[in-house]
């Protein structure tokens, strides 16, 4: 038996048992897994944050890993279930748009539908694939089992459509608020970006979008759907307490905050909707 690595992320909380039991599951069949919690507070059903967040974290696992992500407001219903396998970890998710980002930056090698009985609790409910389903999965996988022998190949997985990502003439960029972090920090689809040199050099992190240099990064913008265009600081001691800042956050997205405060109880800001990455003066 392997020493595997195994991520979960839900939305089931911490109240319940929902989780203890998955792991109780995964125990029962690979002891000797180490198992990580990315987050088990996701939004119910909030399937496009828990994409983000996978994309956020799954280059940080080891070789070999595996992670488990149920945000599953079908379950029950004729959604499949699905293992997908990338060069370096294998994720296990419904087929709802979970693995959206995933997919936008590089193709699996493999992908099956979970059909096998035998890789299954016995008498799964329609309720709690992550118990009778996924976690079991998880287990046979760390304990050796081939991705191929739990099912036949799922082709056509569900994806959401993309944030926008959209290079302009200037260059500028165009994109979207997509959601704010539990510090109120407004994360935007504008990215990935890096300062070379006075420079934005951007490589996207969506395929809809050209790689790019963004000069004179001293007077670039972001304008906001409030009108409020800010300068590119560093980091959140650039300004002064209370101000509002724009800088580059750890994934490489631009991202909105206030200095020792929450752009998302200061701003009247909303997911989906337009932010501008442009130059002092231009109004996009």
């Amino acid at each position: 038996m392997k020493d595997v690595t195994i991520g979960l992320l839900t939305d089931f909380g911490l109240d319940d048992t929902y989780v203890g039991v998955m792991k109780a599951v995964i125990a029962g069949l690979a002891p000797r897994a180490r198992i990580i919690d990315l987050t088990h507070n996701l939004p119910p059903g909030d399937i496009r944050l828990g994409a983000f967040k996978l994309w956020q974290s799954a280059a940080f696992f080891p070789s070999g890993s595996i992670l488990v992500a149920v945000v599953d407001p079908g379950v029950g219903t004729q959604r499949r279930a699905v293992a997908v396998a990338w060069r370096h970890l294998t994720l296990i998710a419904p087929d709802n748009g979970l693995l959206t980002y995933l997919l936008a930056e590089a193709p699996p090698k493999l992908a099956v539908t979970l059909s096998r009985p035998e890789y299954r609790l016995p008498h799964p409910s329609s309720t709690f694939h992550g118990r009778d389903i996924f976690a079991p999965v998880a287990g046979h996988l760390a304990r050796g089992a081939h991705l191929d022998k739990l099912g036949p190949p799922a082709r056509d997985l569900v994806r959401f459509d993309w944030p926008r990502l959209e290079l302009l003439e200037g260059p500028q960029l165009r994109g979207e608020l997509l959601h704010h972090d539990r510090f109120g920090n407004w994360i935007t689809s504008l990215g990935r970006l890096s300062d070379v040199d006075g420079e934005l050099d951007l490589q996207p992190w969506l395929p809809s979008c050209a790689p790019a240099r963004l000069p004179l990064l001293v007077r670039l913008r972001a304008l906001l759907p409030t009108g409020l265009a800010l300068p590119i600081q560093r980091t959140f001691a650039d300004v002064a307490p209370g101000t509002v800042l724009a800088y580059i956050g750890s994934e490489g997205l631009l991202e909105i905050a206030v200095n020792r405060g929450s752009a998302a109880a200061r701003l009247p800001l909303e997911s989906g909707q337009e932010v501008l990455l442009t130059y002092e003066g231009r109004t996009g």
